[in-house]
């Protein structure tokens, strides 16, 4: 067990994290004062959240990682990577709709997106965080499948968007936007058309 010191660390961390979820969620970046997100913590004075955080674009970073739900999908890359196409991808999909659904979550990508057409260093670590990652290890596990003569040779960087972005931009579209047209359309029946027409051409020629 950590001494105690640490624990309380961490206990006083972890506040100041979901503080800034709220915050954020509710306000938007500019708008998040460190007043704001300190009331919503439940810290008495706001210069505390730079004894933990370097600074609020730090802060940002760090409700990503250990606040978003889609960031945690990245774990199930990692788990499916020797299952075969058409039982890994179904999988991915569904989790990657589910994880886009969940409002919270979808607060700060919002938060995170608009903040990084303004803020290079912004855009940077969202990109790393997120799509970077993501689109890396998803690339790399298409390219193990192609080598197993699983799915047709191509570049698996380009496959690799070809899958997600219809996901991406149905979740867009339904949780953002909240079109009709997207609404109409149920989560499962995105995700299974959406790999059953990415296996369809990725079939071993």
């Amino acid at each position: 067990m950590p001494p105690r010191d640490e624990q309380d660390y961490e206990q006083r961390r972890q506040q100041i994290i979901d503080g800034a979820l709220e915050a954020f969620s509710a306000r938007g970046f500019e708008g998040a004062s460190n007043k704001a997100i300190a009331e919503a913590a439940g810290i008495a004075s706001p210069g505390l959240i730079y004894h933990y955080f370097k600074d609020k674009v730090d802060l940002l970073h760090q409700v990503m990682i250990e606040r978003l739900p889609v960031l945690r999908l990245l774990d199930e890359v990692q788990r499916i990577m020797e299952l075969p196409p058409d039982e890994a991808l179904p999988q991915l999909a569904e989790r990657m709709i589910e994880v886009y659904s969940r409002r919270p979550a979808m607060a700060i990508i919002k938060v995170a997106i608009a903040e990084s057409l303004r803020n290079k260093r912004v855009a940077h670590m969202v990109s790393e965080a997120m799509p970077g990652r993501g689109l890396r290890m998803l690339s790399a596990y298409l390219a193990r499948q192609m080598e197993a003569g699983r799915l047709r040779r191509m570049d698996p960087d380009i496959a690799a968007r070809m899958l997600v972005g219809p996901i991406v931009a149905y979740a867009v579209t339904r949780f953002v936007f909240e079109q009709p047209e997207a609404q109409a359309i149920s989560p499962e029946a995105m995700a299974r058309a959406t790999v059953e027409t990415f296996l369809r051409g990725m079939a071993p020629e």
